[in-house]
């Protein structure tokens, strides 16, 4: 039996969602307070106190397993349940290596800016380097995207797309709201970039894991509020 231990609003926690469902497992998912850090929380996250965890009770030959990091559950789920639902990861090595250090990419390039962007004053200085920094990282994350696409290594999505739709669409919702930032629309990069988000929206990676799409968006921005006000978590703006 496999078990999420997740919380709705956790982009990374929803990498691990959305790559469980993509794959079509089946699962026990469970909803988290990760701020609540109590002693079997922690037991349970290995020490981490942060969603996602994965845990997988010992079948046949295949030892008991929790792995904590959404990525890491990626890489785990794909090698596991090879054979069962689309592969998240390429086989070849030389492909397996690039999707690897696309699905890294974002948490140097992208992710630590967007969450800089929303904390600072709205306005200042920080704020605005900020976004030229997330901007630069999309460029370059749009610039490899396969020019056939509409996902970013072609015509399937695959681990790099589930690693980085959450905060893309946070980018979309979140900033969009609280800054009044939108993604530019000149230039080919911009416009591939404008292609890939479209397939992600329109596929059922991000959909099937919203629950109420009608309300979802609110409840998003409601979350965020605090960050908007240079509260939330400090270690999301570190680049890994």
């Amino acid at each position: 039996m496999v078990t999420l231990y997740s919380a709705w609003y956790c982009p990374f926690a929803q990498r691990a969602w959305i790559g469980l469902s993509h794959k079509k497992l089946s699962f026990d998912y469970v909803e988290i307070d990760p701020y609540d850090k109590s002693a079997d929380w922690m037991r349970l996250s290995r020490g981490t106190g942060q969603v996602p965890v994965l845990q997988r009770q010992a079948v046949g030959l295949d030892a008991a397993v929790v792995v904590p990091d959404s990525l890491r559950v990626l890489e785990y789920i794909d090698a596991a349940f090879r054979g069962q639902g689309p592969d998240l990861f390429p086989r070849p090595p030389a492909a397996r290596a690039e999707a690897l250090y696309w699905t890294d990419f974002p948490a140097r390039k992208i992710i630590p800016y967007m969450y800089r962007a929303l904390k600072a004053p709205l306005g200042s200085e920080a704020g605005a380097v900020a976004l030229r920094a997330m901007a630069d990282g999309l460029a370059t994350f749009s610039a490899a995207m396969s020019p056939q696409g509409p996902f970013f290594s072609g015509a399937e999505p695959n681990a790099v797309d589930i690693a980085f739709a959450p905060f893309a669409s946070r980018i979309a919702i979140i900033l969009s709201h609280y800054r009044s930032y939108t993604v530019p629309l000149s230039g080919d990069v911009w416009q591939r970039y404008a292609v890939w988000l479209q397939a992600i929206q329109q596929s059922s990676l991000l959909s099937a894991t919203q629950g109420d799409s009608a309300t979802y968006d609110d409840r998003l921005v409601a979350f965020y509020l605090p960050y908007s006000k240079g509260g939330g978590q400090a270690d999301v703006t570190v680049a890994a």
